[in-house]
């Protein structure tokens, strides 16, 4: 055989043969789709840690803030239990800080309304956990209580005056 001959032959083949292997290489649109779908997964996967944790680190951020009174507020000492909130009944006009400890059981939460205020934490208090609650009250009465629906009104309320 010609060095003509083989070099046509090899050159047919190669026509041949180069198609051929590329189209064995091909992926159908199925594998394409579900290839595109498994790394959009993966993807979506990635960013929603980093959201959790970014959230996680801001609600962190924000929860130390409010837990540490106002130097120029008034603290008020409050302890929520199984059976209810206990407040003082009378207290001043002004910026105050109630300084909520959970002694009972179960997650509890502390609300105060009245006097167009209603106000209570976002999340409740796990037992034996304190939470700091900021308000500038003004005169009025006010109702006290735990404020979590699910404890189904068991606690009491307290009426709190403020002069």
């Amino acid at each position: 055989m010609s060095m003509k001959t083989f070099c046509s032959c090899v050159m047919i083949a190669a026509w041949f043969c180069g198609p051929v292997a590329a189209w064995a290489e091909e992926k159908t649109a199925g594998e394409k789709t579900a290839e595109v779908w498994d790394k959009t997964k993966a993807k979506t996967k990635e960013v929603a840690h980093d959201v959790a944790d970014a959230t996680r680190h801001a609600a962190d951020k924000v929860g130390n803030a409010i837990d540490k009174p106002d130097a120029d507020a008034r603290k008020v000492e409050v302890t929520v239990t199984d059976k209810g909130a206990q407040v003082p009944t009378t207290l001043r006009a002004g910026k105050t800080a109630f300084v909520v400890t959970n002694r009972g059981k179960e997650r509890h939460n502390f609300e105060i309304e009245g006097s167009s205020l209603d106000k209570k934490f976002w999340l409740g208090i796990a037992a034996n956990d304190t939470k700091t609650m900021q308000v500038d009250l003004k005169a009025g009465t006010y109702e006290a209580d735990c404020g979590i629906k699910e404890h189904g009104g068991k606690e009491q309320k307290v009426k709190l005056t403020v002069k």
